[in-house]
């Protein structure tokens, strides 16, 4: 690693397969960094296409796994955490594009209050396919002044100083959740997290259905992340926020166990064993899917919610049954560009 130089700010991006979008994403940090002491660095999972050699020719620092399979969304943004030299630490995607003078304004409160260990903005997408894009947006619609949160979910500017107090910037194992993991465990030691009604960023994203997107989700792995993420909050101070925030994991075993009481207690009361669990399933499910469609107004997204509590209910468990890494083990990587 070269040695340290006096950078005030950092912006790690993360990158793999992005030559769509990385020339927009570099110039808009570039933009960002304007009158500021600051350095851009690519962290890149070891992408096939022409991501790296865009990023060459806009001179920023680039960094890349050894080996891909290290590859994971927690591991790509530990990887540029071990090289960057910022005191101030900006997580952007390579599919986003930064607002030019939000850094600025997050450093402002930052500096202002430090007991703030993050701050974020408004994330603004571009295409509005899925539910969670309509329900991001009425989200951040509605913000009309400072936020206290527990998870500057779309990126953010944090403090170094922070950081280092809770040991690391990304958990390396975990494929999803690396945000709310690393909001959890700031807010574990006192620190806020704060998100401004400021447009911090644009994001493009994929253009799918919400239905193509949970099976997305499912097949690379982040939905199973939620078991791995669980699992590495066990024991430690933060579990309980870890719990109250993938609530969805444990809504479908729940109410089958409220079901299985119910059943329990009608063959008790002479029914068989089949009308019982027919009657039970129908006395809890059905209250459920009413409940969502006065809340959603759709039976297709009702049917969305129950199918998403179903998928992680059943990735969860490899995620819990497996060890998860250890997060202060170094990441072997190659520097491309420095």
């Amino acid at each position: 690693m070269p040695e340290p130089v006096a950078v005030d700010v950092t912006i790690i991006v993360k990158a793999l397969n992005e030559e769509r979008h990385i020339a927009a994403c570099l110039a808009s940090a570039k933009a960002a960094l304007q009158g500021l002491n600051g350095e851009i660095l690519l962290a890149d999972s070891v992408s096939a296409d022409r991501t790296v050699e865009i990023a060459r020719q806009m001179n920023v620092r680039i960094v890349q796994f050894k080996s891909v399979a290290d590859r994971n969304c927690g591991a790509t943004l530990q990887l540029g955490y071990q090289f960057a030299q910022g005191s101030y630490i900006y997580v952007l995607d390579g599919d986003m594009t930064l607002e030019p003078d939000f850094i600025i304004r997050a450093l402002a409160y930052l500096k202002e209050h430090p007991n703030v260990a993050g701050v974020g903005g408004k994330l603004i997408d571009t295409q509005f396919n899925t539910l969670a894009d309509r329900f991001r947006a009425a989200r951040y619609a509605a913000l009309r002044s400072a936020q206290e949160v527990d998870v500057l979910g779309g990126g953010g500017l944090y403090r170094r100083a922070a950081i280092e107090e809770v040991g690391y910037l990304a958990h390396r194992g975990l494929p999803a959740f690396e945000e709310l993991e690393l909001g959890v465990r700031l807010r574990s030691k006192g620190y806020r997290l704060v998100r401004l009604p400021d447009a911090a960023i644009s994001h493009t994203g994929h253009n799918e259905t919400s239905y193509q997107m949970l099976m997305r989700l499912w097949r690379n792995g982040r939905i199973r992340a939620s078991g791995s993420f669980l699992r590495s909050a066990l024991g430690r101070p933060w579990m309980g926020r870890a719990l109250r925030h993938c609530w969805f994991v444990f809504a479908a075993p729940l109410l089958y166990l409220v079901c299985a009481l119910l059943a329990a207690a009608g063959v008790a009361a002479g029914m068989s064993l089949l009308s019982s669990s027919l009657l039970s399933m129908l006395m809890v499910w059905l209250p459920v899917l009413l409940a969502l469609l006065w809340k959603k107004r759709s039976l297709s997204e009702a049917g969305l919610s129950l199918l998403t509590w179903h998928m992680y209910a059943v990735g969860a468990i490899p995620g819990l049954l497996r060890a998860v890494r250890d997060p202060g083990q170094a990441i072997p990587a190659r520097i491309i560009a420095d």
